[in-house]
């Protein structure tokens, strides 16, 4: 019986995850307060991450990776990240170019000789930096052979090719390096760049380069979404009535986002950023990639304001402190991962329905371990 017990209570804790300890007890019900309107026994909901001096000192599943099974969302569930995995196709970026594969100031066309002409040159380092004046799924050419716009998510279907064939002939819409742009486009051709100079796909190389070196085994760019994933939390969309609908993408491109992940996983990937094992080694690639660009400005009705991109991440103050991260979505998926590097402190979290919001949780949660961290 005693052994019985022991297990129970083993199998209680890998369901509500890992709470902190003493002194920083009250972090975790604080956070538990932020998801408490979430059903845990019959909806969807979020994994939810807080990282502190190397370690996750609040990471709990709330709510259902699967409903038709009822099983919980813990943090080995594996959720599509949107353009969080934008940080891992720039990084990819950054790996060849320190080999001196990839030329960062070279323009596209060097790799994709294919592309339409812009009139300019665009180098790949605009890409990264959203200030190459690509546009984004709206633009003109995502027409359909009866003429009619294409519906991104899972209305209609394109292959990867059929998806690139149509990208390669949208023009700009303003000049490079003019001003910031966001541009999910951009984010898809650098994928193409890494499979033209690498001769592996996107997910082959990252397979190999990134996940791979960091043990990272349950991560990947899914090019393929036909394809079982171990342990995928679905994604759902609420109903007027309030009941559920399964709501998945059936596109496969990969590199504006397109990253399967977990909590567990996501743990080596965020300290990977304070001793770096990908490339070479250096301390120079982390500090490419966490380097904004100076020409990254929007410029809005209140004026122009630098959004301090970098290679997929974008920082800010945020609490009173440096903030570097980003946020996703796609179908009913939304993400968000904010790291403060002079506090070693990350937050993240993965959401798997259209009435919940990652980023928008995740900033509470962000304020809440901020204070926490900062008067403990």
């Amino acid at each position: 019986m005693k052994n019985i017990l022991v297990l129970m209570l083993l199998i209680v804790g890998v369901s509500f995850g890992v709470h902190a300890a003493s002194p920083l007890v009250g972090l975790s019900a604080d956070i538990d307060a932020v998801f408490a309107e979430l059903d845990q026994n019959s909806g969807p909901g979020c994994a939810v991450g807080v990282i502190h001096a190397g370690a996750y000192i609040h990471k709990a599943g709330y709510g259902l990776a699967n409903l038709e099974y009822g099983m919980p969302i813990t943090s080995q569930s594996v959720f599509r990240t949107g353009s969080v995995g934008k940080q891992f196709t720039a990084m990819a970026i950054a790996i060849l170019a320190e080999r001196g594969e990839l030329d960062l100031d070279a323009d596209v066309h060097t790799y994709l000789p294919d592309l339409t002409d812009y009139g300019h040159k665009v180098t790949i380092r605009q890409m990264v930096h959203h200030i190459a004046g690509m546009g984004d799924y709206g633009h003109a050419a995502f027409r359909k052979a009866d003429g009619s716009e294409f519906r991104f998510g899972n209305e209609d279907y394109w292959t990867i090719d059929e998806f690139y064939q149509h990208v390669k002939k949208a023009d700009l819409i303003h000049a490079p390096g003019s001003k910031y742009e966001y541009s999910n486009l951009a984010y898809f051709l650098l994928s193409q760049v890494v499979e033209r100079v690498s001769g592996e796909s996107l997910r082959e190389f990252s397979a190999r380069e990134i996940f791979g070196r960091l043990a990272m085994d349950d991560t990947l760019f899914n090019d393929n979404v036909n394809q079982p994933v171990p342990n995928r939390a679905d994604g759902y969309a609420r109903m007027e009535n309030g009941s559920y609908e399964i709501f998945m993408t059936n596109l496969s491109w990969v590199g504006d986002g397109g990253v399967y992940t977990s909590l567990d996983d996501f743990m080596k990937w965020d300290q990977n950023f304070y001793n770096n094992r990908l490339g070479k080694g250096s301390d120079a690639l982390i500090k490419l990639v966490t380097t904004p660009h100076p020409d990254t400005i929007d410029y809005t009705d209140d004026g122009p304001v630098n959004v301090q991109y970098a290679f997929g991440m974008r920082e800010q103050e945020s609490n009173g402190e440096f903030m570097i991260g980003h946020t996703g979505g796609w179908v009913a998926f939304s993400a968000i991962y904010n790291r403060y590097p002079e506090l070693e402190l990350s937050v993240v979290v993965f959401c798997n329905s259209t009435d919940t919001s990652a980023p928008e949780l995740g900033t509470k949660v962000g304020e809440i371990a901020v204070a926490a961290i900062k008067n403990n």
